[in-house]
């Protein structure tokens, strides 16, 4: 059997560890480079965690499912010293309760290994799909790839909307958008992360700091959810400016450098109706973080889903 998995982040690489024996799997991913969200971006003697800056696991699989990533070291919990800043307003240290994991040295290298022994198809825009169940062709910008049994969209949801639109695919989700700034100063704050009281900036995470780091005075900045849903069709500059001088100013510096990053779909705020979603006589699936409201944890949960749901069916 034949299966094509669109996309490559942690709802893919779920799929390729359950489905792996049932036949050959070839994954098609946008980007660069596998992680979805979790997202680190490189520069010249610069990192940046510009996607998801830490995941949560409350569900007995997705602990167990983190096992061997945890003993391995390529994801370890994330202790950072944390602070709450605000304008005119005297610091406080915050602290977490339940264990928040990175990836190390990147949010993405752990997951890695599961794309091992398949086929990964990068810079792989899919736009649309065609042909007919088990004889399955996907158009990208450079050719045509197929034929496939099966295809499964793990996909951001606009994505995979616009891929089914033709076949029935009914689920929706509310996203809420995000921008967040790649930074680079020389001022050197004494904490690792820091939750601000401020209309422009949620929060500010030196990256350099992070587990298995080794790129000294990076710092992400992460905008506040209503001002970037009031901002995400202005001009990208203008956001850069005023988000830049937001922070700046929360910290009392001048970066030395800044580039904005624009997330349309962050986070889920309203889950689908469905963890899932299969056709069994179309012979198309697909899972997402669109599941749930927990990130990581729900792009688990939804992949885990449809894997069963697929292996059941035979």
């Amino acid at each position: 059997m034949n299966i094509a998995i669109i996309g490559a982040g942690l709802s893919s690489a779920t799929l390729c560890q359950n489905l792996g024996a049932l036949g050959t799997l070839t994954i098609f991913e946008k980007s660069r480079g596998m992680g979805g969200r979790m997202a680190t971006r490189q520069g010249v003697d610069a990192a940046w965690d510009h996607g998801a800056p830490c995941f949560i696991a409350r569900d007995s699989g997705f602990k167990q499912f983190l096992q061997p990533f945890l003993k391995d070291q390529t994801l370890t919990e994330w202790h950072p010293k944390m602070t709450t800043l605000g304008l005119n307003q005297k610091p406080y240290k915050r602290t977490w309760f339940e264990p928040h994991y990175v990836g190390q040295p990147t949010m993405n290298h752990w997951l890695k290994p599961l794309f091992a022994g398949h086929a990964v198809e990068t810079q792989c825009d899919i736009q649309s799909i065609y042909g007919a169940p088990g004889k399955w062709y996907l158009a990208s910008v450079d050719g045509v790839h197929g034929p496939f049994d099966w295809v499964l969209s793990s996909a951001p949801l606009t994505q995979t909307q616009a891929l089914f639109a033709d076949f029935n695919f009914d689920l929706t989700a509310r996203y809420q958008a995000g921008f967040t700034l790649l930074c680079q100063m020389t001022f050197s704050p004494s904490w690792d992360r820091a939750v601000c009281q401020d209309a422009v900036v949620a929060e500010l995470i030196l990256s350099g700091r992070r587990p298995g780091r080794h790129h000294p005075n990076t710092l992400v900045v992460h905008a506040q959810d209503q001002w970037a849903s009031e901002q995400i069709a202005s001009e990208p500059a203008m956001v850069e400016q005023t988000l830049r001088r937001a922070a700046e100013t929360l910290l009392n510096t001048d970066f030395d450098s800044a580039k904005l990053h624009r997330w349309r779909d962050a986070s889920v705020i309203e889950p689908a109706a469905s963890t899932h979603w299969l056709q069994p006589t179309l012979q198309l699936g697909a899972c997402g973080d669109w599941g749930g409201t927990q990130g990581a944890e729900s792009a688990f949960i939804s992949a885990r889903a449809l894997a069963a749901a697929l292996v059941n069916k035979g």
